[in-house]
């Protein structure tokens, strides 16, 4: 029983190792907090301020594009409004003074390419839409028209307004033309009606547009920016993305704008359908006027972005604009944050290991110790209950064959005890019949025969008085023995006890 509970026992976790453990708990229990609540809470609102940052900056753009576009209306309003401007339309080239109108309107014309470096031209045209003067260069057709029938009707019923983009592959350059109306202004204090004499048509290179879209690269990296027009063609995209973008729409165009679109050569002299490179979540987009945030896969895109979409004025230019970062880019910021609280956490895990290891070993090192002494004290306990044990069995073999021995002892007593009764009993039988043999001799033996019985007789009870004596002795010896079994048994009782001692101590300390 001793040997067994000394057995190689499985080996587990020192105490050491369970203070350091419980010191890691106790450390990084408040990091996977925090960082629970970073992903549940702080995560959200870090993504949330991503996806707002994006949205201001499409707020930002389209109110540069607004703003923009609504300054070079003002520009060609400006114009209409000068009096030579009014008086060159209004007088026949046959007046006497038409060559200095001429000269006058040419000042006009130039004073409104000045007003912004990327107006190519500006002309004059009568109701009809016939060019009376140009400036710097004369102005070319839009396919079939040098002014398409839809416009020459809106700016005859005094509207002005944007037309649709013109590409030129061979240039790579879009423009647009702006449209204003020209009223011969009317004389204060009379009935007289303005008189429409004509309109202006400014054509302005989208330079500065593109510039806006292809600048638009701080939502992180792999972010980018484009505009469709109401159609939903793709008329600005950054320059390294031209040829995979530009000029291309998220959608089949109806049959009838597709056509209306070959006739003015809109994009080009070739005729046919508008390259399509679909996207049904952004053609769903030009149906909108509201910002909007939503994830999506872009055509030609191979990740998932998060795109804000933001519709320009649409009494300017109906036109739509998309502003697209990754997602990974997107919650770049979560990400980091997660791994900074991650990086953190392993250093104080490992910093707080280590101390944990230093401070379970000073805690732990008084207990072993005192675990060492118990299982010491526990073996020599348990051979000092082996030694009880076996002077025990050693001592009960020899009461065993005492008793043997004063039982055959007892016998032999009892046997002389009869003999020598008989004896007696013979010696007084001759003794009474005596007259029957020689008197003197038989009375002579006789008498040595009674003597000598009870001599046995005498002896027989000093043999049985030292027999109860020695029985006396056995019995104590007995009484000792059972004492010493019942001591042995009790050591061997406390030492299993003490061992169990060690053994809790042990997986306490894992030793």
């Amino acid at each position: 029983m001793a040997q067994q509970d000394f057995l190689p026992s499985r080996r587990k976790i020192s105490l050491s190792v369970k203070v350091s453990l419980a010191l890691v708990g106790a450390a990084i229990v408040p990091l996977l907090l925090t960082l629970g609540f970073s992903e549940l809470q702080t995560r959200p609102q870090l993504i949330t301020q991503a996806t707002n940052s994006m949205e201001g900056d499409a707020k930002t753009r389209v109110q540069l594009i607004d703003t923009y576009f609504h300054e070079r209306v003002l520009d060609t309003e400006t114009i209409t409004q000068v009096p030579s401007t009014q008086q060159f339309l209004a007088s026949p080239p046959t007046a006497p003074n038409y060559p200095s109108l001429i000269t006058h309107a040419l000042y006009g014309l130039g004073a409104g390419t000045f007003r912004d470096k990327n107006y190519t031209l500006w002309a004059f045209f009568n109701p009809k839409g016939h060019l009376l003067l140009s400036y710097p260069i004369n102005p070319q057709p839009h396919g079939q028209y040098m002014v398409p029938p839809q416009y020459l009707q809106a700016v005859d019923a005094g509207k002005n307004f944007i037309s649709a983009v013109y590409y030129t592959h061979e240039t790579n350059k879009a423009s647009v033309d702006i449209y204003a109306p020209i009223f011969l202004s009317q004389v204060p204090g009379t009935p007289q009606k303005p008189i429409y004499l004509g309109f202006l048509r400014a054509t302005l290179n989208l330079d500065y547009i593109w510039n806006i879209v292809n600048s638009d690269h701080d939502n992180g990296t792999g972010s980018y920016a484009f505009i469709l027009d109401e159609n939903g063609v793709r008329i600005a995209v950054p320059q390294n993305l031209s040829d995979q973008f530009l000029m291309k729409s998220v959608t089949p165009i109806p049959e009838d704008t597709q056509q209306q679109i070959n006739r003015e050569a809109r994009f080009g002299s070739n005729s046919g359908s508008v390259p399509v490179l679909e996207d049904s979540t952004l053609a769903a987009k030009i149906k909108s006027s509201s910002l909007s945030n939503f994830p999506t896969q872009p055509a030609g895109e191979k990740d998932s972005f998060q795109v804000v979409h933001d519709p320009t004025d649409p009494t300017i230019v109906p036109w739509h604009y998309f502003v697209l970062s990754p997602v990974n880019t997107v919650t770049l910021v979560a990400n980091q944050q997660l791994l900074v609280t991650i990086i953190v956490a392993a250093a104080m895990s490992t910093l707080v290991a280590l101390l944990g290891l230093i401070v379970g070993r000073n805690i732990t090192r008084p207990i072993l110790n005192s675990v060492e002494h118990l299982r010491s004290n526990s073996r020599a306990l348990s051979s000092l209950a082996a030694r009880q044990r076996d002077a025990a069995s050693e001592q009960m073999w020899v009461v065993d064959s005492s008793q043997v021995g004063l039982q055959s002892v007892q016998y032999y007593t009892d046997a002389t005890k009869v003999a020598a009764r008989q004896l007696t009993e013979t010696g007084m039988f001759l003794l009474q019949r005596w007259q029957q043999t020689e008197p003197g001799a038989t009375r002579k033996s006789l008498e040595h025969i009674i003597t000598a019985s009870k001599y046995i007789e005498d002896a027989s009870q000093h043999q049985t008085a030292s027999n109860q004596k020695l029985s006396t002795a056995l019995k104590v010896a007995t009484q000792v023995t059972e004492q010493l079994a019942s001591g042995a048994t009790s050591a061997t009782d406390a030492a299993t006890q003490l061992e169990q001692v060690v053994q809790q101590l042990r997986s306490v300390v894992g030793r």
